[in-house]
């Protein structure tokens, strides 16, 4: 069955893809028919029936060891890494999404023990132009710097490295990714600078691996994301269920990994225009990404980010 193919030397996607053949081919009828399955080599077909022949107790020790190892992939989640001393004094965050011409944000207040997140600031800012001279844009972004409200810590997601070509597009566009980089840099610096008191000099910005906050919500198709919109009315319904409706069953909740929203953020969410809606849902997810992911290590969510990573050196940023 396909739910019990993932405890086995078989990724995700290949049990899928496996699961998907079998049911417009029906059962397999030799050993040999797992290889028409895409995906499936003899290097590949071999080391899943070398699981699927291994004693129950051999899987298990091995699942306890890739669990051991997904734990170890937390830093590599963000730029720098955090210092695992810095990691529980941290109550709130904020993320920060960059775009051409605006900028939004998100603070989140960490709950304690089971309580879920508060969000207690959510906006978003034009900055109403795509090119600007350095001097005015370093105004606008300083302005929007000091609305950005104060917090433990600040997280952005990694901006896109440029790579050599020979075509590396119009004029315009190269503009418009130099004041992206240029808005990043000066919000980036601007959040730095708050921590110049702090006497242990730690960091309080980080940077998050692209795609990671689409990859945990399930909104990345190939490498586009698609909307947050559906999510973030999910939470909100989430949210008024648990806070205006008792439960009387003994079923359990995570409220842990659950966000509350305050009613003037749900008004001011459901009255900006659609992309208004769009960007503050993909800062939340940031913001929320972030927190599961790093603050709070939630197993569950490491292990849906990890489980089919290409990437196999645990101290590799990407």
């Amino acid at each position: 069955r396909l739910i019990i193919l993932p405890s086995y030397d078989i990724t995700k996607a290949r049990a899928t893809k496996l699961q998907n053949w079998k049911d417009r081919h029906g059962p397999l009828q030799e050993l040999s028919d797992i290889l028409y399955v895409d995906g499936f080599g003899l290097m590949v077909t071999t080391k899943f029936f070398t699981s699927l022949l291994a004693p129950a107790g051999s899987r298990s020790i091995a699942q306890g060891r890739q669990n051991k190892t997904k734990a170890a992939r937390v830093a590599p989640f963000i730029t720098p890494a955090m210092d695992e001393r810095q990691r529980p004094l941290i109550a709130s965050a904020v993320g920060v999404r960059i775009g051409v011409s605006s900028v939004s944000w998100a603070r989140l207040k960490i709950g304690s023990n089971e309580d879920p997140c508060l969000l207690t600031h959510w906006q978003h800012h034009e900055l109403n132009d795509k090119k600007l001279h350095l001097s005015e844009l370093s105004r606008r972004c300083l302005y929007v710097s000091h609305q950005i409200p104060e917090a433990d810590c600040y997280v952005m997601e990694s901006p896109q490295m440029a790579q050599a070509s020979s075509n590396p597009g119009s004029i315009d566009q190269q503009n418009v990714n130099i004041q992206k980089a240029q808005v990043a840099a000066i919000i980036s610096f601007s959040l730095m600078a708050r921590s110049d008191g702090d006497e242990n000099q730690t960091n309080n910005v980080y940077y998050m691996r692209r795609f990671l906050s689409a990859r945990l919500f399930n909104h990345l198709v190939g490498t586009e994301r698609v909307s947050t919109e559906d999510t973030i009315s999910a939470m909100m319904r989430t949210h008024y269920n648990v806070e205006h409706q008792v439960p009387e069953t003994g079923s359990s909740l995570n409220l842990h990994n659950q966000v509350n929203f305050p009613a003037d953020l749900r008004l001011l969410f459901s009255q900006q225009e659609r992309y208004q809606r769009e960007l503050l849902g993909q800062v939340l997810l940031l913001s929320l990404a972030f927190t599961r992911l790093v603050l709070q290590q939630d197993p569950q969510s490491i292990a849906s980010v990890s489980r089919n990573s290409k990437d196999s050196n645990p101290n590799r940023v990407s």
